[in-house]
Formats: C-alpha cells, structure tokens, sequence
C-alpha cells in the first residue's frame, strides 16, 4: 500500500499491511488534501521552542549541524512517506537536523520495535499508542519526559495539553511520551429511517437508545436495523465498548494498575448491555451476521438507524452523497446517572532512553507537537489533536461538534505495560456475551481470572 518512493532516505521494514484500528488513534483515511507548509511556520521563523533555531529568524545558527535522527512511525494512510518528506524540509533547514524516516507496519510494530530496541541503534524518536507506552517504557526504551515538560523551553505549549489528556498516558508518576491525537468515537444516525419509524428525537441516553432502535425494527421490514456496534475480537470491540464501562464509573484496571477489575460492577453492566442490544431486544443484528465494514454498508444502503464508529467516516459519507438526511451525535450516555464520555486511545511521540542525540531528539518532538505542525497533520488524517488551541474542523460543522465533544467529555485508555493483554482478555469476554450462550458475568469472570494471571507474571 505503499506508494512509490521518492528521494528521502527512507528505510522500510516490510511492506505495508492493512492498518489495524488500535492505532489511536487509529485508521486510514483515503480522502486527499494538500500538504500545506503551515506545520514548518515555527521552523522557518527560527523558533526555538518548536525548532530548535537561536530565535533571531536569520537561520544562521543551526545548533546540531550533521546530526541525523531516526524516525519511526506506523503510518495513518498510504502518503505519509512523502507528506513527511515535505512536512520536515523546513525543520532540517533550520536546525541542521537530517531525519531519516522508518515505517513500521501496524501489524508487525510490537516485533519490530522489540528487534530495534535490542539491537545497539535505537531510533531516537518515535509514535507509539497508548498499548504500547508503558510496554516500552517500563522497559527502559522511551525517556521519561516529565523534566522536559517542565522545562522553560516547552512551557508556553505546555498550557495546551489538558490535564486529562496528559494524566491518561501518566503511569506511576511517569510519562513516556507527549501525547499527539486522540480519536473520538460517534453515533452516525439516519434521519429519515427515525422520522419514518415515529421517533421523534434523536436518543441521549441507553434506554432512549434501545426504545428508538425497538422502534425501528417495529415499523420496517426485517432487514432493517436499530444499531451496531462491533463486539469481536477481530474487530476491535473493546474501542467501541469502552465509553459504556466509563459511563458507569468504572474501568477494566484499578486506579493504582494494580488489579484488573474486569469482573466488576461497572463492567458487567455494560457487557450486560451490549449483549443484550443483540439477544434481548434486539435491536442489533446477531452477531456474525455483519462485521464492522458490512454494518457500515447497511447504513449506507439507509437499513440501519444508528451506527457507532469513527469520525473520519464523516468526510467519505458526505463526498458519497448518501441518500438520506443523517448527522452525528455523542454516543448516548448511562440512562441513570447521565454521565457522558468520549473514548479512544492516544497516540504520542517519545524520545529513545537510548538515543545519541536526545537533545535532538527533543527539538523534533518539539516540532512535532507545535499548533501548526498538529493542524497540518490531523487535517489531512482526521483525527483529534491533542491541542486544545488546533482547529481541524475545516468549517465542517459536524468534526466541529465532535472535536467539541472530545474537550469536553474525553475519557481515554489508560496506559499500562499490561494494557493490550488485559484488552485481549476482555474483549473475548465481550464477545462471548455477545453470542447469547454465554451470561456476560460468567464470560467476564474467566477474563478475569486470565487477567489477573497475566498481572501477576514478571
């Protein structure tokens, strides 16, 4: 999927493979845009804090003459290669800095970045998910970058990384890497299939939600569907059923990442309420009968009322010209307590613990973390920044509300060395419950006792 190379010293691991969602900040996105130099601003004005120039704007004093950085990053679509070469040009003029640029597949990172860290050349900084953070981190290969947080050099962009955003990639007191995007997830909704089924208003909380969808499948023919979300393994279920377990107050580890708290109160409610979306009222199809990329093709075709995904499916739906009037929303939120929140992962740049040149290494994280280079990014990409001073919105006023939402109710993974395990074992619970064989406390207590195995393992 990679397209053809062009005169960048590039090294590529493999080629590349279907990107996996996990990435979170996860997914592709095949809609084009131009590679706008906004994200060089800092750079080219010889701004210390984003490029590590003397701040005069002359260039003339390019502090790390003949370093050369190693990069590596998973890719978030098939022109990252080149937008990357043009996106650093500036940087590398005014530092003196020359990147070279390593793509690591999504499938193959957790290999690959273990062969590196290995061997006696580790890339000096790299993108690393929430799963993964602590992972390497607790490890010895990322630099706690707390110090340089603090530092002078880092404090007016400091101020816009809130503090919920920053605490979720925190473990023990600790940070590995300064966070870049988050997602969202959203609640896609077929206007004219409620208005044709007599629901009046778009639902805000779960039992609106499953009374809507109940409504749907009461007034149309037996292929039409009230909602979807997946619940697979396969299928990355966990992303999508997070914000639920949030909603009601819990989580699938403790405060103190001592403990997995998988068969707790919060989560068997919210298991409980996924499965019973399909095997009770049954509003959702049963599982099997569509995966993630068939249940977005039933919306499409207008035979679904509310579909639960990702943002970036905004741009695509609009440029398909879909048949019916359909808008967004905030996925509903506890019916009881009324509490709201957005879910993803968080996706960072860290700086090797390893690394010759982690001075260097810094000023390109620096820049990589600027307002202008982030809005050069996540326009093109379509995800959420970090920032909370970056508008990526482009006028549209749908991304417009959801990056709204995500200011204002995001509730992210936490990180843990542990995480992707202790996600693996939840989600085969998920979707065990979800085949209606099996009763999600019992699926959920086996994960458990698999959990707490797995935490107790040095």
């Amino acid at each position: 999927m990679l397209r053809r190379r062009k005169p960048f010293v590039i090294r590529l691991f493999a080629v590349l493979a279907v990107l996996a969602l996990v990435a979170a900040a996860c997914g592709d996105s095949d809609d084009s845009s131009d590679t706008t130099t906004a994200a060089t601003t800092a750079a080219t004005t010889g701004d210390t804090a984003a490029a590590g120039g003397d701040g005069d704007g002359d260039g003339g004093d390019r502090p790390f003459e003949g370093v050369t950085l190693q990069f590596a990053k998973a890719p978030h679509g098939e022109d990252e290669v080149e937008n990357f070469e043009e996106w650093l040009a500036p940087f590398t003029e005014a530092t003196g800095i020359e990147v070279e640029h390593t793509v690591v597949p999504w499938d193959q990172l957790e290999a690959q970045y273990t062969a590196n860290f290995a061997g006696g050349d580790p890339f000096d900084v790299m993108y690393q998910v929430s799963t993964h953070l602590t992972l390497f981190g607790e490890r010895g290969a990322f630099e706690d970058i707390t110090p340089r947080l603090a530092g002078g050099d880092f404090a007016d962009e400091r101020s816009h990384f809130g503090e919920s955003i920053i605490n979720a990639s925190v473990f023990k007191e600790k940070l590995y890497g300064i966070p870049f995007i988050i997602g969202t997830i959203v609640m896609f909704v077929n206007q004219d299939l409620l208005a044709a089924s007599g629901v009046d208003s778009i639902p805000t909380n779960t039992e609106e939600l499953i009374a809507a969808g109940e409504a749907v499948r009461a007034n149309n023919p037996d292929d039409v569907w009230g909602f979807y979300t997946p619940t697979t393994v396969v299928d990355f279920g966990w992303y999508f059923n997070l914000q639920n377990i949030h909603n009601n107050d819990g989580d699938i580890i403790s405060d103190d990442f001592e403990s997995a708290t998988i068969d707790s109160d919060p989560v068997v409610q919210a298991t409980e309420y996924a499965a019973g979306l399909i095997c009770d009222s049954q509003i959702q199809p049963p599982l099997g009968q569509y995966n993630r990329e068939g249940a977005i093709e039933l919306f499409k075709a207008g035979k679904l009322a509310f579909l639960l995904d990702e943002p970036l499916r905004v741009t695509v739906f609009q440029d398909e010209g879909l048949p019916f009037e359909w808008t967004i929303v905030n996925p509903v939120g506890n019916a009881d307590s009324g509490k709201v929140t957005q879910f993803s992962t968080t996706g960072h740049w860290v700086i090797a613990e390893e690394s010759d040149n982690p001075d260097a290494a810094w000023e390109l994280v620096k820049f990589l973390s600027t307002a202008e280079f982030s809005k050069t990014y996540n326009e093109r990409y379509g995800f959420v920044p970090a920032r909370d001073d970056v508008d990526v919105s482009g006028g549209d006023p749908l991304l417009a509300q959801n990056f709204q939402w995500a200011v204002d109710f995001w509730d992210g993974l936490k990180t843990h060395p542990k995480m992707s395990q202790i996600l693996d074992e939840y989600v085969k619970a998920l979707e065990a419950a979800t085949t209606c064989d099996t009763p999600a406390a019992e699926a959920l207590a086996d994960a458990q006792e698999r959990a707490t195995d797995i935490l107790a393992e040095e």
